[in-house]
């Protein structure tokens, strides 16, 4: 240990001599004596020790009092007055200089050791307190959110820069004053006061958070969208010495929301609705017209006749444009109250609200097609283009969205074979169309009936360490033909006819039955290296199993579900805590309310919630943060173009930056490229799915 430097200030020779002595015994460096306060603000400045013994007494002008008061404004040097006698008016002037200590002469070495001792530590605690406290001011000072402390009496006692921004109020004015006074915080909605957070953490002793809408009003009366939290600040003893409050500006993460929201339900070429919000549209008229069945609709679609033969010809450049501009002009052939869509390539929807005459919507059919034969200019050459258009009325009894858009599909189909062009209207006849797809319902509870349904598995990989973490259970249909079925051909038609429960749950037990084989067998260390999935000796964290349980409407109106996944686990003996359950946007909306309480059961039983195909529906932004959600699942399409397009890039790492704040994970699928994956990692996205780790595959074949 370094050698501690004591000056000693002293006029008294044998007195100094004796110090000196005594302190170099003692194991102190004594590099100097002086006996003037002049000369001890010299050598304080040229030697800077790490204490000062000062005699307060000094026969020159300038006494110690006077030294010390002149080298404590330039160094930061602990000082202790040496003093045999000092009168009341004395002390008090040696009390301003914040001494260290007195001792009185003549001293005793033990008593002179300890002051020394004492007053070095307090010296360097001292110092590690104003560091700190420097460093915290410069944390609270630069980082992006509004801080506020209080006192016990719910005073302010500071507010950072970006709190002084967002109020208007500086710190100088603000301190003493109540948050309230401060920080006027309002219900968006109601433009009432709410009460401030920091305030209430204290009165209540517990964390405040709040994520709702909330503006924080100025002192200029500007307002700013803000989330706010508040949390008691506790002593060693546990008791609350006040409160600390964060505001964050949500400008910019409201319009990042806003900007996500959009594109989910726009599609980005045209700037339409895109089928979720079509489909909504349709769902509300649906229910109107179940409400008042004089409230009439029309649906119909509409698709680009050889639109495929203009794209090879002309290009994607222009076919693109083309669907720009079509979509212009069938917004000029509708009223503003009617929906029209692109829900996919070069097809269109429509929705004709409060329509109760065939003949106008014949009338509308016929003057979209008058419009879209007007040649289209495009590169210095015409293009004439025709469509066909299957309308469906309102007056046959519907259930779903989706049967209006099939049978506007087969009435539009129904133009095509005749010669394209035109349009037709869905009536009784084409139910022969419509008999071909129960042949394919009867084809499908034959398959389940008799085994043809398997489950494949796609391995989930740590983007971090590139273990296998969790396998994806995914459902597939083998025709006793030999082909392969995927669930894309006809999941769609077991959620239309009912029976989308009978195979998750067949799928849930099979898979809860494989993970348990898997784990009794003691498989499960893969990591992905060198390009392909290989298996390692080292320990590894035990695989868990991500089932593909598109848990829909249908799923939540089962009063039994829970039971259902509990009776499966207990059944096969797999733990909950190996099992996630995927859901899908559209359950957190038809039914919040059931739906939060649902899947907080289902977490009771230990099982991971996974959102699945995240922004491609029309709910997340505005509902994730409400449900216990564990993992998000980025949907591949927003994926697949993120080494090529900087805006889809953009997006992601929103949506991970979103996630990430909600405290919750993140999946990335559809992951086939070397280079998505790297991006992904340097966004910190936890786990990845996708073909350039391994396609899903059968149970045996991954044993």
């Amino acid at each position: 240990m370094e050698k501690k430097t004591i000056l000693v200030v002293e006029d008294e020779v044998v007195i100094a001599m004796d110090l000196q002595a005594t302190l170099i015994e003692l194991g102190y460096g004594v590099p100097e004596i002086v006996t003037s306060g002049e000369a001890a603000i010299q050598t304080a400045l040229a030697l800077r020790p790490d204490l000062i013994l000062m005699d307060i007494h000094l026969n020159e002008s300038l006494d110690g009092i006077d030294a010390a008061t002149e080298i404590t404004k330039t160094l930061d040097i602990p000082i202790i007055y040496l003093t045999a006698y000092a009168d009341e008016e004395t002390l008090k002037r040696a009390s301003l200089t914040t001494p260290f200590g007195y001792i009185l002469k003549p001293f005793e070495a033990r008593e002179l050791s300890a002051n020394i001792e004492i007053a070095i530590y307090k010296h360097q605690l001292d110092q590690t307190i104003k560091e700190n406290r420097r460093w915290l001011l410069a944390v609270l000072n630069s980082i992006s959110e509004g801080i506020a402390a209080s006192d016990t009496n719910g005073l302010i006692k500071f507010i950072n820069p970006v709190a002084e921004a967002l109020t208007g109020w500086s710190q100088a004015e603000a301190v003493g004053r109540s948050p309230a006074e401060v920080f006027h915080f309002i219900d968006e909605v109601t433009r009432k006061l709410i009460d401030n957070p920091l305030l209430k953490s204290l009165e209540e002793d517990r964390v405040v958070s709040r994520q709702e809408l909330v503006l924080l009003r100025a002192r200029m009366g500007t307002e700013t969208p803000v989330v706010d939290s508040s949390a008691p600040i506790y002593n060693d003893r546990g008791r609350a010495e006040g409160a600390v409050m964060v505001v964050r500006d949500s400008t910019e993460q409201r319009r990042m929301e806003a900007h996500l929201a959009h594109i989910a339900l726009h599609d980005d070429l045209t700037q339409l609705p895109n089928r979720t919000l079509f489909l909504d549209r349709l769902q509300q008229a649906i229910d109107r017209h179940q409400r008042s069945p004089a409230v009439s609709f029309v649906v119909m679609l509409l698709d680009l006749d050889r639109f495929k033969t203009i794209n090879d010809t002309l290009g994607h450049l222009l076919g693109d444009q083309l669907l720009i501009d079509v979509a212009q002009r069938l917004q000029t052939c509708l009223r503003a109250m009617d929906t029209v869509a692109r829900i996919g390539g070069d097809e269109f929807a429509i929705l004709l609200d409060d329509v109760t005459d065939v003949t106008m919507s014949c009338r509308t059919a016929e003057r979209i097609l008058d419009e879209l034969k007007k040649p289209f200019t495009m590169s210095d050459r015409e293009l004439v283009v025709t469509a066909s258009i299957g309308i469906v009325m309102s007056s046959i009894p519907y259930e779903e969205p989706a049967d209006l858009l099939r049978n506007a599909d087969i009435a539009m189909y129904r133009v095509k074979a005749r010669g394209r062009g035109d349009y037709e209207l869905f009536d009784t006849v084409m139910h022969i169309q419509a008999r071909e797809m129960m042949e394919r319902e009867h084809d499908l509870r034959y398959a389940i009936t008799h085994n043809e349904l398997q489950v494949h598995y796609q391995p989930i990989v740590s983007l971090a360490t590139h273990e296998v973490t969790s396998l994806e259970a995914l459902v597939r249909w083998q025709k006793p033909s030999g082909t392969m079925v995927h669930p894309d051909q006809f999941i769609h038609l077991a959620e239309e006819i009912g029976i989308i429960t009978t195979i998750d749950q067949w799928v849930l037990r099979q898979a809860c039955l494989q993970m348990q084989t898997w784990q009794q067998r003691g498989l499960g260390n893969w990591v992905w290296a060198e390009g392909r999935l290989v298996q390692v000796n080292r320990p590894i964290p035990p695989l868990t199993m991500s089932i593909n349980v598109n848990l829909s409407s249908k799923h939540f109106a089962q009063k039994n579900l829970v039971d259902t996944v509990a009776g499966i686990l207990q059944d096969t003996g797999l733990s909950g805590h190996y099992l996630k359950l995927e859901i899908t946007e559209s359950v957190l909306i038809e039914n919040a309310k059931e739906a939060t309480a649902i899947i907080k059961r289902l977490k009771q039983l230990n099982v991971q919630i996974c959102l699945d195909d995240f922004g491609t529906g029309y709910s997340s932004f505005s509902y994730l943060h409400q449900f216990p959600i564990d993992i998000v699942k980025i949907d591949r399409s927003f994926v697949q173009d993120i080494d090529t397009n900087p805006e889809q890039l953009e997006i992601v790492r929103a949506m991970i930056g979103l996630c990430h704040t909600l405290g919750m994970a993140v999946t990335a699928e559809g992951i086939e490229t070397s280079q998505q994956l790297d991006i992904l990692q340097e966004m910190g996205c936890e786990y990845g799915q996708g073909y350039l780790f391994s396609r899903a595959v059968d149970g045996a074949s991954l044993t």
